[in-house]
């Protein structure tokens, strides 16, 4: 037992440093694990430089507020309770591209489209749906170890985006229908844990 736990200790401490090269071939899976707004990704190395990525990100809230009316000069009325919930589910394809492939420590930039599918209803306002599709720009730092994960500090830099929703008012005669255009340049580090195998 004793020279079996030698062995394993001397391969992980000898064992060759990773970097970004190794994801040639390999799949992969990353998460963000701080500030990454619940996205997580499915990574396939293409070659030493380049991986293709397919991206989900979820996000929802649930909330209640007691809102309180008054008239001007007259009692406080009956306090309201007001529901609100919000679901959003964006998800499409990605390219990465390494800068420093054969170094432990790897610049890179992403480029991805998503398409986005976006839900909210508010108690006495309309349900809005609505779906959209951006394309975005990110950066990052990836830190690969030698035991087939690494940790990235990455930072989704631009985005422009088309959105359209919708809302039912419940009555069947007054729908009202809103679009955008969006260009935003922004900086929001996040930190992630992708694993290769």
């Amino acid at each position: 037992m004793r020279k079996c736990l030698l062995v394993m200790t001397l391969s992980i401490g000898t064992a060759s440093p990773g970097w970004a090269a190794d994801i040639a071939g390999k799949w992969g899976i990353g998460a963000g694990v701080l500030g990454g707004g619940g996205e997580i990704s499915l990574i396939r190395g293409h070659s030493e430089r380049t991986a293709w990525l397919f991206e989900v990100q979820l996000s929802g809230s649930n909330g209640n507020e007691q809102v309180e009316y008054t008239t001007p000069g007259g009692p406080a009325l009956t306090p309201v309770d007001r529901n609100s919930s919000s679901f959003s589910i964006a998800a499409g394809p990605g390219l990465r591209r390494y800068s420093r492939s054969p170094s432990e420590f790897s610049p890179y930039f992403d480029v991805s489209i998503r398409g986005t599918y976006r839900r909210s209803h508010t108690t006495g306002s309309p349900t809005y749906t609505g779906i959209g599709t951006g394309l975005g720009l990110g950066f990052g730092l990836e830190y690969f170890t030698r035991w087939h994960f690494s940790v990235a500090a990455h930072a989704p830099v631009a985005n422009l985006s088309w959105f359209r929703d919708r809302a039912d008012h419940g009555d069947g005669l007054y729908v009202e229908k809103r679009g955008e255009i969006r260009a935003t340049i922004a900086v929001r580090p996040s930190l992630f844990v992708r694993g290769y195998f």
